[in-house]
């Protein structure tokens, strides 16, 4: 986002035009929200649109939501339909395939309330609402985006409390969506109080995207208030090197400045970021903001985004030609999440064989080696 400032400032001030908006309606993240553009036409104003593509968005349209941010808005390419960011806000005529299936992480059968999540013994999703700040292409959730946005009603909420309490070894707490930073402060400052009322809950964990797409939204009064729910921790999401602009890095700034500490979850994408270049930089970057590469997600097979999913080998060939060649702090882990089952990492090998007292391994150069394994104890 650094190296591309003068064309954002570009588009920026073009989308402000067909906007009819100010520099001072820009920073408020309410009209950001407002005016989150979900017209074909209003885009076609803003990015240079073919027929075809005007087509087959209306046509995407009818049967899956999107909007985008002016904020994101402003990142696109406004000539390249190949851009990665317009590849992550806009639908593409492949959604209708309609290959995979709505619920591919199996949380519809892994809550035992509406709207809790349940994978692990120690730890729970609370999801708080189905609206985000713009609509992502390979949501695992889409199923729940619906024409309006609506967040969980409180009755489900503190349902979802209510279980917590009941259940004492619960002790880290997610609250995801949609994405909870589309609430007002008062209402985050709520949940997050009942949370901190419960004993046992040791550690609460807010995800969101809005640092990528809404970074507007991460003002100081934001952070003023999440800083008095310690321990607290945010997990963002970015997946390409150009979201990370002066804007998202104010953005971290200030989460850090509260001493909230900060993890990516990356989705791996097809045409996106499934490039070990890119990734490498996107996890340089990253870190250059103060957020820790957390998890590389391999893409679920939600139901309408099979043209953005990788193989895995893909995802493995990408983690290996990272490690040794930059620092394990810009490594994250490479995560499977399959139906209800929780998160399953994956590591390419570095055993190539074992012996009686020795192992052969493979470092990162490729360079094989024998390495004496010490034999067990008797009480092992």
């Amino acid at each position: 986002g650094y190296t591309a400032a003068a064309e954002i400032a570009r588009n920026k001030g073009r989308v402000l035009e067909v906007l009819g908006g100010t520099e001072a309606e820009w920073k408020d993240w309410r009209w950001q929200l407002r005016k989150r553009i979900d017209s074909v036409d209003v885009l076609a104003r803003i990015i240079d649109l073919s027929d075809q593509e005007k087509q087959d968005l209306e046509q995407v349209g009818t049967k899956f939501r999107w909007g985008i941010t002016p904020h994101y808005a402003s990142l696109m390419s406004h000539t390249d339909p190949k851009c990665p960011l317009r590849r992550q806000g806009l639908p593409m005529v492949d959604e209708l395939a309609m290959t995979g299936v709505p619920d591919f992480s199996g949380e519809e059968y892994t809550s035992p309330v509406t709207a809790l999540t349940r994978w692990y013994p120690d730890r729970v999703i609370i999801r708080s609402t189905n609206q985000c700040a713009m609509f992502c292409r390979h949501c695992l959730r889409r199923r729940h985006i619906g024409e309006v946005d609506k967040p969980t009603p409180e009755a489900q909420f503190r349902e979802a409390i209510d279980y917590i309490k009941e259940n004492p070894e619960i002790r880290d707490v997610l609250i995801t969506g949609g994405d909870p930073f589309t609430f007002s402060n008062d209402k985050i400052d709520w949940m997050l109080s009942e949370l901190d009322a419960i004993p046992h809950v040791e550690v609460k964990r807010l995800g969101t995207k809005t640092v990528a797409v809404l970074p507007q939204r991460v003002d100081q009064a934001l952070c003023d208030m999440l800083a008095k729910h310690h321990p607290l921790y945010v997990n963002v999401q970015l997946n390409h090197p150009k979201e990370i602009t002066a804007e998202t890095a104010q953005a971290c700034d200030r989460l850090a400045r509260a001493g909230i500490p900060l993890g990516n979850q990356t989705v791996l994408l097809r045409g996106i970021n499934d490039d070990v270049h890119v990734m490498k930089a996107l996890c340089h970057e990253m870190l250059k903001v103060r957020v820790r590469p957390y998890y590389i997600y391999h893409c679920q097979g939600t139901i309408g985004i099979e043209h953005l999913r990788t193989s895995v080998e893909r995802g493995l060939e990408i983690l290996e030609s990272m490690r040794g060649f930059t620092s394990g702090l810009a490594v994250p882990e490479y995560i499977i999440t399959p139906s209800g089952l929780g998160k399953t990492p994956l590591q390419p090998s570095y055993q190539v064989s074992a012996g009686e007292g020795y192992l052969m391994l493979r470092n990162w150069e490729g360079t094989v080696y024998r390495y004496d394994n010490p034999r067990p104890c008797d009480d092992e």
